[in-house]
């Protein structure tokens, strides 16, 4: 079982034929906060009134920094909820661990190169430093969305989350941050990507009010350095399906040559499909002259 990001890479693996599952490297740290455990019904009784994105994209490393403003739905009493970030890479490492030979026990994206858990990952909840542990959990992709389930089945896949338990008075709002770095994605002839889903969002109580993610580009790349659907690509980028930075262009807002900014609003990621998240890719830097 993949989930949409895995999809979207290996489908530019069979457009371009000459690419191996080997090519490609999934970032990790694509994850926003998803409730875990503790729900009973479809939806967590917390609301996300906010997530504010700031991405330093490299051709080697992203930095994140990500920030979350949370709202207790019940009026009258505090909600505790323990709140995940997931890691594909510490999933991965655990079901190794479980199962050495991988033919009984598969991680989300167990198809990718093993990569390590994400780094330096910090989290702060009212600006407060709070220590997170690894927590270890089975998920399912329903209607394209990874969906914590409680027995695992041949759908199903391992997940990791650093998870901490977190209390919600009501009628207040409640930040909580994190700090990471992770590897960006990488595939041959040089394109360097991150993605980041909104689609853990979906549980959290009713819709997501704001998203804002700014990215600043470095390592030299600006923003015509991007690969950008309709634009002028090298033809192993042109293919229907190839990666591509999504949204499209007229979706962002061009602050300066090396600086982006998406907005969206008031978006539910389970049913919109085309708010469940954005990626960065950069062109192909090192194609053959008959790939131009």
């Amino acid at each position: 079982m993949l989930s949409r990001s895995c999809l979207t890479a290996l489908a530019l693996l069979a457009a371009a034929l000459r690419l191996s599952a080997n090519d490609t490297a999934l970032n990790e740290g694509a994850y926003g906060p998803a409730p875990v455990g503790g729900l009973h019904g479809p939806e967590s009784v917390i609301r996300m009134q906010s997530e504010e994105l700031h991405i330093v994209f490299g051709k080697k490393w992203t930095e994140v920094q990500a920030k979350f403003v949370f709202r207790n739905t019940k009026k009258d009493s505090p909600a505790t909820q323990i709140v995940g970030f997931p890691d594909i890479g510490a999933a991965q490492l655990e079901a190794r661990r479980r199962d050495p030979k991988g033919d009984k026990i598969f991680a989300i994206e167990q198809e990718t190169p093993l990569s390590g858990v994400l780094h330096g990952m910090r989290t702060f909840v009212n600006g407060k430093e709070q220590k997170s542990t690894i927590r270890y959990g089975w998920v399912k992709e329903v209607d394209e969305i990874d969906t914590p389930v409680e027995k695992p089945d041949k759908e199903s896949g391992l997940m990791a989350w650093h998870a901490l338990e977190v209390t919600f008075p009501p009628g207040q709002d409640v930040t909580i941050e994190r700090h990471y770095r992770t590897e960006s994605g990488s595939q041959v002839y040089g394109i360097h990507f991150f993605h980041y889903t909104t689609a853990t969002g979906g549980v959290w109580q009713g819709t997501i009010g704001r998203l804002q993610a700014d990215i600043t580009l470095k390592d030299g790349l600006k923003v015509d350095d991007l690969a950008w659907k309709g634009g002028k690509l090298p033809r192993i980028q042109s293919y229907e399906g190839s990666l591509v930075t999504e949204p499209g262009r007229k979706h962002w807002q061009t602050i300066s040559p090396t600086q982006l900014r998406l907005v969206w609003e008031n978006f539910e990621p389970r049913s919109e499909k085309e708010h469940r998240g954005f990626s960065i890719v950069t062109k192909a830097d090192s194609v053959p002259p008959d790939e131009q």
